[in-house]
């Protein structure tokens, strides 16, 4: 199909000219992880104990990096195929999926290596697998939703491509990924129940975690709130998409 046409494409110039191919979705996880391990572990103690460190970071890191590296990519690809939207009639929607779906194809490779890391450990994480595939299809649709916002928005504004490494920092350390919610629990109920309700990232980050570390089966209000504000996501960012998509050829 045309998907699978574009997200070979988008693989491929990914690692076009790289010696180590998509071994560099091991490396740059491998790398941020010990920066990050060092900086939250010597400098600045985080409350974590009962884990390694690394592995709680890791497990968070990962989708937070498909999340990111997805969304950039959209901000930009409608311009970037300014020429063939004009010369060529296809559904555009085409353009942010098959790069959510290359990314997809990474973040499975890196999880596979972390699952085998976790076994090895003693982790048991088999009878909670079903929470593990939760987080993995509400992460989906939440990067689809906002690759559908950033790919459309950004042909309008294209300030927001230059903005959006800015918005993606202040967006990561909203997320739990380097520190535990029940930091922010206990110095502010009020600042993380508005980390969990504003952003969709919160509750899914926590269905990882929960199913992959800790070992158990998050709550049912959990499940159900970052189910429902995934789809919404998604639901919002197609709408969007679609609200904005018959103009695209005229704007780029």
């Amino acid at each position: 199909s045309l998907l699978l046409v574009f997200t070979k494409k988008e693989l491929k110039v990914k690692y076009k000219n790289s010696a180590l191919g998509f071994l560099w979705s091991f490396i740059n996880p491998i790398v941020i992880t010990a920066i990050y391990t060092f900086v939250f572990s010597v400098v600045f103690p985080t409350s974590i104990k009962d884990h390694p460190f690394p592995l709680y970071l890791i497990i968070g890191l990962l989708p937070w990096n498909f999340f990111t590296m997805a969304i950039s990519m959209c901000s930009g690809s409608i311009i970037g195929n300014g020429n063939l939207i004009k010369k060529v009639f296809f559904p555009k929607e085409i353009i942010p999926l098959s790069i959510v779906l290359s990314g997809l194809i990474n973040f499975l490779l890196e999880i596979i290596v972390i699952l085998v890391i976790l076994i090895a450990m003693g982790y048991n994480f088999i009878p909670y697998i079903p929470v593990f595939f939760l987080a993995i299809f509400l992460q989906i649709i939440v990067t689809i939703g906002f690759g559908f916002i950033f790919a459309s928005v950004t042909v309008y504004f294209r300030d927001i491509e230059q903005l959006l490494p800015i918005i993606l920092l202040v967006w990561f350390f909203a997320t739990p990924i380097v520190y535990p919610l029940n930091d922010i629990s206990s110095k502010s109920s009020a600042a993380a129940t508005f980390l969990k309700i504003a952003n969709p990232m919160t509750s899914i980050m926590l269905l990882y975690r929960e199913s992959l570390l800790y070992l158990r089966w998050p709550s049912i209000s959990l499940m159900f709130y970052a189910t429902g504000s995934s789809l919404t996501v998604l639901f919002a960012g197609y709408y969007i998409y679609k609200k904005l998509s018959p103009n695209f050829a005229k704007e780029v």
